[in-house]
This record gives structure tokens, C-alpha cells and sequence, in this order.
């Protein structure tokens, strides 16, 4: 039988295990509130959405001309934004090894100081000896879990900022790092990014610019005749059904259509109307092979386009996502997943710089994805816990461009280079179709059944402060989404009612009663309002105060789209055909 080991007391290496386990208790404690100081620093500083360096983007996306040495300027902060990140995150690492070296010597000189110092007490000279020794023993056990604790929680304090923050650094492909000037001359590859001048020259997406409702040309025409053919340069059958809207880049006027067995994407020449091209989509990877039945009031092909220079852009009801040169070749596709939701798919798309954004809500997983122009590649995704049948909006504010959406809930405010969400708003209710609305200051929303409301946005660019300033629930869009001219806002409801509203009180300033209802939108085009009712008249009415009607023009069949203005010209896509007006 082998005889117990045991250890001789000695006072020396006593002394020595004591003061090792004390300092090394003392700078392991000291490592730890450090790493817990350092975790909370990166965490509120947030370096994925660098406050300065996303304003120097802003500043130079609002620059008429580039500025070659801001440009530089901006690549140079974000090199150093990363450098400084990822040497915080090799301190942080040598930091938890130094925590492990030092717990690891603390509980080494601890069990040894006890060993060294073995002090028994004598049982039968003590009576509460055993008592005495219990808690001896547990003090040693709690003391060596202690040390293990913190040890534990130093290394998860390590861990969590790692995985919080670096995989957004290293792998989100987040345009606030990864595009190194996120700014209207960036390349991706050899594709030139479109200015926001640019932008405006052209009528890139539903509703225009930005999606806003507003015209940048001011010269359309108010007067024409279909059936007489007066003032009207051209008109072509539409190949296939769709409610989505024509958009125009160039000389080239882009639109979809699709039927239960195939979708398809035209261009025409917009001087002449000819048929320059179709593409014929084939089954993307990820297509679904199960029926789908949408509702009639969106069908297969209700998302419109968006050009964006040299590539466009086009979604359809099944989640097929595509993007084509202007020459009808597809650069990449994929398919988004089957949407979930019983209208089925209509939000529009819209691209700013060098992201394309889709709105894609459904009844679970809703999810607003922002997509690199070039590859299709996620740059970043925002979850949507509510679904509509709204499209986004980019509204060039004064504290910056934000893009802006509403679901059955909520208006919401991203910075559209980071996804970073501004402000957000509890005001909607209802299954929301009409798209916001943002002039002067203001945004707007509205849906039936539910109320409009007017939010103010403050604060500054980095802390938005959003607020909803009067709330209207007398007559509401259903379907036709909102316009503003800085002053008013204006909208038309599905029973017939064009109404006007006070941007800054929400008071009806003017409401006139029309015989058909609208699911085209209104646009702004100058002082004037186009507006196309679901028999296909094209009212033409005043801005202002009072109620002044232009022009009342039937286009001779029903209009659901929203029309086209271009420099003199209008685009109207009715039931069946795709109508040019401008002057003979």
C-alpha cells in the first residue's frame, strides 16, 4: 500500500505562492475590467457605420462634379477606420491570452500557498473543528472558482466582440467598408456608378427619381388626342401582360410582362418605339416549379424595373431577380425564395450609387436586401418584421439621402450605403399598398383603413430625430401612392377622391370628387399634377390651394401603371399598349 504523500510546511515558499496568487489575482482582475472597458468602447463607437466617414460619403454624393482629393480623402479614412479596428481586435486577443497566463498562475500559486501552509487542526482538542474545515475547504473552492469565472467571462467578453463586430468588418461586404468611395464616380469592376444628376436626367424607376413622384423635367405636354392621333409619336401593343410602370434610361424605355408560363423583358426605342430587344427569362436557379396564382390586381409581372447606367434590373412574382446590359444580355440572376403572401409580389425596385434595393416582404422572413449592382451579391440585408405591398422610396433630405419604407406598421428610415436604420415610426395599419411620400422636410404616409400621418425629421445625420406631426383619416389611398410639392401633399383614393393636404397640419385644403377611382399614381411635374384613373383619363390639375383642373384627356382604355416623363414627352403603359405623347 502506498504511503500518502505529504507536503512539509514551509514559510518561505509560502510567502513566495502568497504574493504570486495576490499580484496575479490583481492583474488578472485589472485584465478583465479591461477587456470589459475595451468591449463596451468598440461596441458604442460603432466602427461598421463610422459616423464621420458615412457624412464624407453623403457630401460627396451631393457634389455636382466630382472631387478627386475628397474621393481620396474618404478612402484614406476608411483604410485607417479598418487598421485601427483590427489592431483593436489583435489587443483584444493577446488581452484574453495574458488573462489566461495570469488566471492559470493565480490558481497555480493559490493551490500551492494552501498546500505549503498546512495547518490541521487537532479534532480532539477542537470541538467545532469540523465546522472549521468546511469552511476552509469551501473558501479554497470558492476562491478557485472565482478565478475560474473570471477567466470564463473574460474570454466570452473577447468572443462577443469579436463575433459582433468583426464578421461585419471581414465578411458582411458592407459598402461602407468594402466599396472603398461609395460616391457617384465608384467602379465596381469596369461599371461606372450613375450620379443622383444623372439619376434625375432619366426616369429610372416607378415613379422617378428616387421614387419619389417628383419630375425633374417640367415640359409635358397637356394636350393630345389617342384617337386622332394628335400629338401622339407612337404606339405599340404590349407582348405580354403587366401593371408594372415604364422606366427610360437613354434612348432605351425598359418594361416587363409574364404569364403563368413565361416572363420576358423588352426594350423599345423611345423615338420611334420600335422593338430593340426581348429576353426571355429561363429558369434561374432557386425557380420554383409550383404554380402561382396571384391576385389579378398584381399578376405575375407588377414589379417595375429600375435602369441604372448600364445595367437594368427586374423582379417577378415568383422571386426571380435579374439584371441585364443594355443590350438584353443577363449579367447575373438568381431567385429570391417563393414570396409568401397572398397578393403576391409588387414592391418595385430602386438603386442608388452602387446598390440595387428590393423590398422583399412576406408573411415570414420579410427582408430588405441591398445588392451589389455588379455580382448581385448580398453588401447588406435589414429583417422586416411586417409586410405591405409598398415600394421604397430614396428621399434626398437635408440630413443626408435616406431610404424610406412602410409596412402594416411602421414608416422606417435606412442610410442607404450601411442599411443602418435612422428613425422608425408606429402609424400605419391595413394591408399597405401606397408607397411613401418625402418633401420639405417631411415624410408622408397613408393607408385605407388605417390614417395618414406627416412625420417631421430633425436632429442631424448621425441621431435623426423622427416625430409624427398631425396625423388625417378622412379620405385614404388604397393603392396610388402619395405625392409632395413642399408645400402640400396630394394623393387619389380608389373611390374617386383627389385630395390636397397642408404638409405642415395635415388639413384638407381642397378635395375633388372624380367619377372612377385611381391605382396609378399622381406625378409632379412642375406646378402641374398627371393623375390616370382606372377608366384611363388623364386628369392634369393645378398645385396650389384651390382646386384648378387643366386638361381631362382619355387614353381609351384602363391605366394601372404610372406614367413616364421625360424632357417634352410622356410614357403611358395602358391595359394593352404603350403610348408616346409629345409634340408632332
Amino acid at each position: 500500500m502506498l504511503e500518502k504523500r505529504e507536503f512539509d510546511k514551509s514559510d518561505f515558499l509560502w510567502r513566495l505562492s502568497t504574493t504570486v496568487s495576490i499580484v496575479a489575482g490583481l492583474f488578472s482582475v485589472l485584465v478583465f475590467t479591461l477587456l470589459i472597458i475595451n468591449y463596451f468602447q468598440i461596441t458604442r463607437l460603432d466602427p461598421v457605420n463610422h459616423e464621420l466617414l458615412t457624412q464624407m460619403r453623403q457630401d460627396y454624393a451631393s457634389l455636382p462634379a466630382k472631387d478627386e482629393a475628397l474621393a481620396q480623402r474618404i478612402r484614406d479614412l476608411d483604410l485607417m477606420t479598418r487598421k485601427a479596428f483590427f489592431s483593436s481586435q489583435t489587443h483584444l486577443h493577446m488581452g484574453a491570452l495574458v488573462l489566461l497566463g495570469s488566471v492559470v498562475t493565480f490558481l497555480i500559486a493559490f493551490k500551492y500557498m494552501i498546500r505549503w501552509k498546512q495547518e490541521m487542526p487537532e479534532l480532539d482538542e477542537v470541538p467545532t473543528a469540523d465546522k472549521e474545515f468546511l469552511a476552509y475547504a469551501q473558501s479554497r473552492q470558492l476562491i478557485t472558482w472565482a478565478g475560474v469565472g473570471l477567466l470564463a467571462g473574460g474570454m466570452m467578453v473577447s468572443y462577443f466582440t469579436e463575433s459582433a463586430l468583426t464578421a461585419e468588418m471581414r465578411e458582411a461586404k458592407n459598402p461602407a467598408i468594402e466599396e472603398s468611395a461609395p460616391v457617384a464616380e465608384t467602379v465596381v469592376g469596369a461599371l461606372p456608378v450613375p450620379t443622383w444628376e444623372e439619376l434625375q436626367a432619366h426616369w429610372p424607376s416607378f415613379r422617378g427619381p428616387g421614387s419619389n413622384g417628383v419630375a425633374h423635367f417640367t415640359t409635358a405636354p397637356t394636350e393630345w388626342d389617342v384617337e386622332a392621333g394628335t400629338n401622339i409619336l407612337w404606339k405599340v401593343a404590349s407582348p405580354l401582360p403587366g401593371n408594372n410602370s415604364p422606366v427610360v434610361w437613354g434612348d432605351s424605355l425598359y418594361m416587363t410582362g409574364a404569364n403563368a408560363e413565361k416572363r420576358a423583358i423588352y426594350c423599345y426605342n423611345i423615338d420611334s418605339g420600335e422593338l430593340r430587344w426581348t429576353t426571355t427569362l429561363s429558369p434561374l436557379p432557386g425557380t420554383p416549379t409550383e404554380e402561382l396564382e396571384p391576385m389579378e390586381d398584381t399578376g405575375f409581372a407588377a414589379s417595375t424595373m429600375v435602369a441604372h447606367g448600364e445595367l437594368v434590373f427586374a423582379c417577378f412574382a415568383n422571386g426571380d431577380l435579374v439584371a441585364l446590359d443594355n443590350e438584353g444580355n443577363q449579367v447575373w440572376g438568381l431567385n429570391l425564395g417563393l414570396p409568401e403572401n397572398h397578393y403576391g409580389y409588387s414592391s418595385s425596385l430602386l438603386a442608388y450609387e452602387s446598390l440595387l434595393f428590393v423590398q422583399y416582404d412576406q408573411s415570414e422572413g420579410g427582408k430588405l436586401l441591398a445588392l451589389n449592382v455588379a455580382t448581385g451579391k448580398e453588401a447588406w440585408t435589414m429583417p422586416r418584421e411586417k409586410i405591405s405591398w409598398a415600394s421604397p422610396i430614396l428621399a434626398q433630405t437635408t440630413l443626408g439621402s435616406q431610404l424610406i419604407l412602410s409596412s402594416e406598421e411602421n414608416a422606417d428610415g435606412y442610410n442607404p450605403l450601411t442599411g443602418k436604420l435612422l428613425w422608425s415610426e408606429e402609424c400605419l395599419g391595413g394591408e399597405v399598398a401606397p408607397s411613401p411620400a418625402y418633401s420639405n422636410g417631411m415624410v408622408f404616409v397613408a393607408n385605407e383603413y388605417a390614417v395618414a400621418s406627416g412625420i417631421s425629421l430633425g436632429g442631424t445625420a448621425e441621431a435623426v430625430e423622427s416625430k409624427v406631426a398631425w396625423e388625417y383619416d378622412e379620405l385614404l389611398p388604397e393603392v396610388s401612392s402619395p405625392i409632395g410639392d413642399g408645400t402640400r401633399f396630394y394623393f387619389g383614393t380608389a373611390i374617386g377622391d383627389f385630395v390636397a393636404l397642408d404638409a405642415k397640419t395635415g388639413e384638407e385644403r381642397w378635395v375633388e370628387e372624380m367619377d372612377e377611382g385611381f391605382y396609378s399614381s399622381p406625378i409632379l411635374v412642375g406646378d402641374r399634377i398627371y393623375v390616370a384613373d382606372l377608366e384611363g383619363t388623364m386628369h392634369i390639375l393645378k398645385a396650389g390651394e384651390t382646386f384648378e383642373r387643366i386638361a381631362s384627356i382619355s387614353m381609351g382604355e384602363p391605366v394601372y401603371a404610372t406614367p413616364a416623363f421625360m424632357d417634352e414627352r410622356i410614357y403611358i403603359r395602358t391595359e394593352s399598349q404603350l403610348i408616346c405623347i409629345g409634340a408632332s
